[in-house]
């Protein structure tokens, strides 16, 4: 323990001393390339040879590439074989498990949800369950981290696991059998009113493009006429990816993005290929603070070309490239070599330090030399500055103070709830009666205080979690999108909108 202790020290005060030496290489143009990795060399050597403790070498070269990449921005790292393990099946959408979400709720390891179709969700493994046991090792003090590690395996494979579930005594027994997992970049489409269609894009893996357009031509069949596109808290992914969702609504020729580094391959213009497979019918883009990357060259597109209606807040202003080199087979680093630019000419990135809190603030205006004009017959203004502002704005439900305390309590009353009634979950509502029961099972169950006051000032987006939270556990997918889009104020929005008009042009006309 001490030995870890003094290495992590070391560590962070060589990462500490390169992130420096990184600035001052730059600014300190007498002192070349070479002699600073010399100097550097001989203080790795300083430190392994006379350091009061051993010290791992190896431990304390990786902590000095961190801290020379942590000089540069929030988003060039290096990424050891955990990092890259998890950035490749973010990527590629697909790993060896047996299809759960979890976390670690009340310091136990928690079964959040299963995955629909998966190993887990088909043995009969419900959210809420704590898994006490994997492979005969108790859970006790686990992270997330420590628990994937033994979950996820060869499909094939065979995994045992114990849990805990309320109102059950003993710990439940299962073996499941290990499967490829596919991450779903769609996890929900449907119909959310009369004629308009509705489809979740989570994130930006190589099946986005596939799936979402299987969920628009199912959504045509079903009479869709009208779109929404929800990109919120989607945090991007691959900038592929993002290319071809936009080219799905924009003409060929049309350009999507652009990119500007200092080297002559980051220079790239991006333009679309195929035939507007959904180009005529009117669509709204949600956006919120965590719409990022690829989900911004979407949004950018889309608005630039008047082609959608951008609707929420503004997004994130992750407007740079990533470009990873592979050090080794399970080691790489990733680089920023480049930023995006909309059509009109906006720059999406959002310059922000490294030890940011990285809270996006809204921009309710922009400067004189940052506004554009959209490219469409309308030559509508639209600001720069970073990120994507939306077209219309929405408020959103206030997260309250003793709201955000109750968040675990939400899903334990949730789970507690689940199991003891029946129902598809699609007819759940969080009405005064189970508001009130809450309210009685927070004072006697969890022992908290509160007002009255305070609970009746907290009640609307408590309400609202609570009825996505039961009809989630009691029916699934369907019944969380059911509940989750209902008193949603972004897709009511969306909805008035679309039914306002029958092109997308006369909702931005009236705007």
């Amino acid at each position: 323990m001490i030995r870890r202790r003094v290495v992590l020290v070391v560590a962070v005060v060589v990462a500490a001393f390169l992130g420096g030496l990184v600035g001052k290489l730059w600014a300190e143009r007498s002192m070349n390339i070479a002699e600073t990795l010399q100097m550097f060399s001989r203080v790795v050597g300083l430190v392994v040879s006379g350091y009061v403790e051993p010290v791992d070498g190896a431990q304390l070269i990786r902590a000095g590439v961190r801290g020379m990449l942590s000089a540069l921005d929030p988003y060039s790292e290096f990424l050891d074989e955990k990092d890259f393990r998890e950035l490749r099946i973010r990527t590629e959408g697909q790993y060896g498990g047996i299809g759960i979400h979890i976390g670690i709720v009340d310091d136990e390891l928690t079964v959040i949800s299963p995955i629909e179709g998966t190993p887990a969700e088909r043995a009969g493994i419900r959210g809420g369950d704590r898994i006490v046991e994997i492979e005969g090792k108790s859970t006790a003090g686990f992270t997330t981290d420590n628990a994937v590690k033994l979950l996820r395996g060869e499909p094939g494979t065979k995994v045992n696991i114990r849990v805990s579930r309320t109102g059950v005594r003993e710990p439940l027994p299962f073996e499941l059998t290990r499967a490829a997992i596919n991450i779903r970049s769609v996890p929900y489409a449907g119909m959310v009113s009369g004629d308009i269609g509705y489809v979740r894009l989570a994130d930006f893996s190589r099946v986005a493009t596939s799936e979402a357009s299987r969920a628009l031509d199912s959504l045509f069949g079903l009479g869709a006429k009208k779109l929404i596109l929800d990109l919120r808290a989607n945090g991007g992914g691959l900038l592929r990816e993002g290319e071809e969702v936009a080219d799905l609504f924009l003409p060929p020729g049309r350009l999507i993005v652009k990119t500007k580094g200092r080297i002559p391959e980051s220079r790239q213009e991006f333009t679309a290929r195929t035939n507007d497979r959904y180009g005529e019918y009117p669509l709204v883009v949600l956006t919120d603070r965590g719409s990022a990357s690829a989900s911004e060259i979407v949004a950018g597109a889309l608005q630039d070309w008047e082609r959608a209606v951008v609707v929420g807040d503004t997004t994130f202003g992750k407007g740079s490239v990533q470009t990873i080199q592979q050090l080794a087979p399970d080691v790489a680093v990733k680089i920023t070599t480049a930023y995006w630019y909309t059509p009109s000419g906006r720059c999406i990135n959002r310059p922000r330090e490294k030890t940011s809190d990285d809270v996006v603030l809204r921009d309710t205006t922009g400067q004189p030399e940052e506004s554009y004009r959209t490219l469409g017959a309308l030559k509508r203004q639209v600001y720069g500055g970073g990120g994507i502002a939306p077209d219309v704005w929405v408020n959103y439900l206030k997260r309250t103070h003793l709201a955000q305390r109750l968040t675990t309590e939400v899903f334990d009353f949730a789970v507690e709830y689940a199991n003891s009634h029946k129902g598809s979950g699609m007819d759940f509502r969080a009405d005064d009666a189970v508001m009130k029961q809450f309210a009685d099972w927070l004072r006697s169950t969890k022992k908290l205080e509160f007002t009255q006051a305070e609970f009746d000032s907290s009640r609307q987006v408590m309400a609202y979690n609570i009825e996505v939270e039961i009809a989630g556990k009691l029916g699934g997918t369907k019944a969380e999108y059911a509940a989750r889009l209902r008193g949603d104020p972004a897709t009511a929005k969306a909805v008035e909108l679309l039914r306002s008009a029958n092109t997308t042009a006369e909702i931005l006309g009236k705007l």
